[in-house]
């Protein structure tokens, strides 16, 4: 795969979401924030989604310029509507307000509704580590599995992050969905045209299935992490967002994929910022966490295992490489952008 710098892919990214009605300071969030996805390897939820983010914004399915309204505040809590603007500048907004709020009290909670897909959830925790807080954020989704024991492809894979500051180490970053895997990992290898691992999804007869497009696209379901207990974080994520919020539920959400000319995808977020000074202190909590990493990292391992790593440090790692060396672009990928240029009249970016 060749490979291009971060800036100048999100040069282009900014580029195209400029031509698409969003205003110049929004457009450089969103792009940076799409960008880093791919520099911390996370292909999925990366620029291989910027074109379908431009269609929704050109057939008027998102608001191209970011509109909130607090609907109620009371201490360090926050109730927000989004109207329908992009997920991406939605969640680091709100992001923003719960680290406000951390800093006024302590702690800050911020729950919205009416937003839509925002791409990678651990890229909004980590925005309160400039602050050495810890940060959090669970979302529902588009309906991506059966509940437990059904057929009906009416829950989400309602995501959660966190993220905690350290001392030495990289931050701890905790990132992931209740599905075993992304809907984003299955049409990535439907573009790629490869088959899928036994256990990652269940076609629309409720049967394992190794084709990509028959696990998600074609009226699959993706397959919850830990059976029922996924399942069951699911549940509680859907109602620390939408039941709290009054919000859509999952069922009610369109995917991206979908035709939605009611210009409100309705996915519903919740994002929380914690200062460790309201308890041991920011610098000791900083210096506790790297004893327990190391702990872990230095506890015996298992055989043929070469290291323990903890969550986040692979992604930490992949972006200090993917810095030096470029961030590498699918084939297919990079066609479906060539087609995007043409159309918006830009410029692919430069290829190391």
């Amino acid at each position: 795969m060749r490979r291009v710098s971060f800036e100048s892919l999100k040069d282009f990214c900014q580029q195209a979401y400029v031509k698409a009605g969003v205003p110049e300071n929004e457009a450089e969030i969103i792009a940076d924030l799409l960008v880093r996805a791919d520099l911390r390897g996370i292909e999925t939820h990366g620029v291989t989604r910027l074109p379908i983010y431009i269609q929704r914004l050109q057939k008027g399915y998102v608001r191209p310029v970011c509109q909130m309204t607090v609907l109620k505040e009371k201490g360090p809590a926050v109730f927000l509507q989004a109207h329908g603007s992009m997920g991406h500048i939605v969640a680091y907004r709100a992001m923003e307000r719960a680290v406000a709020k951390a800093e006024e009290y302590g702690i800050g909670w911020v729950s919205v509704k009416d937003s839509g897909h925002f791409g990678v959830a651990g890229l909004f925790p980590m925005m309160a580590l400039k602050k050495d807080y810890i940060g959090y954020i669970v979302s529902n989704s588009a309906p991506m599995m059966a509940p437990w024991g059904g057929r009906e492809r009416i829950v989400g894979n309602n995501p959660l992050a966190y993220a905690f500051p350290t001392d030495h180490y990289p931050p701890l970053v905790l990132d992931f969905s209740c599905s075993v895997v992304s809907s984003g990992k299955l049409i990535l290898c439907r573009k790629k045209g490869e088959k899928i691992p036994l256990g990652w999804a269940f076609d629309k007869d409720g049967l394992p299935t190794e084709d990509p497009y028959e696990g998600y696209e074609g009226g699959g379901s993706l397959a919850p992490i830990g059976e029922h207990k996924g399942y069951g974080m699911v549940i509680a994520h859907e109602i620390l967002t939408a039941v709290l919020t009054g919000g859509k539920l999952t069922r009610n959400i369109k995917s991206l994929y979908e035709e939605d000319k009611s210009g409100i995808q309705g996915t519903c977020h919740s994002f929380m910022a914690l200062d460790p000074d309201c308890f041991l202190g920011r610098e000791e909590f900083k210096k506790n966490m790297d004893l327990y990493i190391k702990s872990i990292k230095e506890s015996p391992k298992a055989k043929g295992t070469q290291e323990i790593l903890v969550p986040g440090e692979p992604e930490h790692r992949t972006e200090l490489r993917f810095l030096k060396e470029g961030i590498p672009l699918s084939p297919n990928t990079e066609k479906e952008l060539a087609t995007l240029c043409r159309s918006l009249e830009i410029a692919l970016p430069p290829i190391y």
